[in-house]
Order: structure tokens, then sequence, then C-alpha cells
């Protein structure tokens, strides 16, 4: 117990993610508190820390004609997350938790900022290990999350503008990773390709809505999970290129 309690402590959280996980996720825990190992079913809780310091989005070809800049747009979230194993191999999750996003954004020489109230995101996906050669694991993520939540405040050129705006998110995302097992670690790297749409609307100064989407649909991410294969693991995730963002997880197998 003091080991897992030190790796807990000492891991370090300032690594740089919507989390993907490891490819080797399903199988990194073996020994759950109350579900026999040699039972084909088992679950697991799971908390995510998420902070995004850009989307890496841009506006769509009407708002560019309004001669709308997007400079970034930053999300920040924390997440609970159910999560249904088969045999090790499969997981089956969903997400749900706290999550608020802040657009910054351009016209001409007018500055917007505008912030949602934190809101519920909702999220479901499931990851699947394809293979496993000596301490290698090949393995797949595929997840769709929604987000929507009225403005906590608007601001332009940092004065605050009355508003009633709304601000929602659409997002798919698909990744396929490599991950090595190093005694306690499993540190991995993989390729994600994701499709998101957030809408703006209401926007005072407008009588249509504004559109951001992906200006990259693929991207990197790399992290490393640490466990003792029994009850708990830790997880710590960056992302790259179509997002800059970190990730932090614990999980924990009944």
């Amino acid at each position: 117990m003091k080991k897992k309690i030190f790796v807990f402590l000492f891991f370090p959280i300032w690594v740089f993610s919507s989390q993907v996980g490891p490819p080797s996720y399903p199988a990194i825990i073996e020994e759950g508190f109350f579900i026999p190992d040699t039972k084909w079913v088992n679950y697991r809780l799971s908390y995510t820390a998420y902070k995004a310091s850009d989307l890496v989005m841009k506006f769509d070809d009407s708002a560019k004609e309004q001669n709308f800049h997007l400079r970034k747009v930053k999300a920040e979230g924390n997440f609970g997350s159910f999560v249904l194993n088969i045999k090790e191999r499969l997981d089956l999750y969903t997400q749900i938790g706290s999550y608020k996003l802040e657009p910054e954004f351009r016209q001409n020489s007018n500055l917007y900022i505008l912030k949602s109230a934190t809101d519920i995101l909702y999220r479901a996906g499931a990851r699947l290990v394809f293979f496993e050669i000596l301490n290698f694991t090949l393995g797949a993520d595929v997840q769709y999350s929604i987000f929507s939540a009225s403005s906590s405040f608007l601001t332009l050129n940092d004065r605050p503008i009355q508003n009633d705006s709304k601000i929602s998110l659409k997002e798919w995302q698909i990744a396929v990773g490599l991950a090595q097992k190093i005694t306690i670690l499993r540190p991995y790297i993989g390729v994600v390709y994701k499709d998101t749409q957030i809408r703006m609307k209401k926007l005072p100064f407008l009588p249509t809505q504004l559109n951001l989407n992906f200006q990259k649909q693929a991207g990197v991410y790399l992290g490393v999970a640490a466990s003792l294969g029994s009850f708990v693991s830790v997880i710590g995730e960056v992302r790259l290129v179509n997002e800059r963002s970190t990730a932090l997880s614990l999980d924990v197998r009944f």
C-alpha cells in the first residue's frame, strides 16, 4: 500500500489532453478490489483533470469574410468515468463532468473574449487492444463528446458587454497508439484524428452565429501510465499539433 501511495503522490502531475489514454488501458490494472481477475467482465471508476491552453481551431469562411480572426480557444474540465471492461481487451466507457470554454477572437481592432459558464460535458467511447507482443501493445480509442452552456461573460477590449450568448461543442475523436511496459511504467505515443465544431450563438454584435472548426485534424499524443498491476493506475498525457492540452487521471478497478 505504501508503494501505491508513493506512486500517486510523486507521479509527475505537470505532464501534459481530451485524454486518449495508453493503448494498453484495458489491461493495465490486472487485479481489482472485489471482482476476481478470472471473471471476463469487471469495471473501473476514474477521475480526470483536464486543461487546454489552445484547441487549435479556426473560423469558417463566413466569419472570415466579416474579418473575424481567432486568437485561441481555452478549455478546462473535471470528469468522472464509468468503464466496463471485457476480458481486459475492450473498454466501453461513459464520461461526465464540469467543463468550460473560452474563445478569444478579433474583428478588425476589437478584441472579444467569451467565456462559457461551467456546465456539463457528456462523452461516450470505446478502447480496444489489437494485440500484445513482448512488452508492446497496439490499441485504438474512439469517443464522441457534446457540451452546451450559456455565456458567463463577454468582453470587448476588456469592457464587459451585456449578453445572453450561447456556446456549444461537438467532437468526434479517433486515436491509434503504441505502449511499452517498463516495470511499473507504460510510456506511450500515438496519432489522433478529431473533428471538432464550436458554435457561438446570440452574440449581441451579430445577427447570425459564429462557427469554429478544426484547424488541423491530425495530432500527436504521448504520456505515461504508472501502476503496480493491482487496484489503481495514474496516467499523465500531453496533446500536441491539433490541440495543446494536459490531463491527469486516476483509475480504480473494482
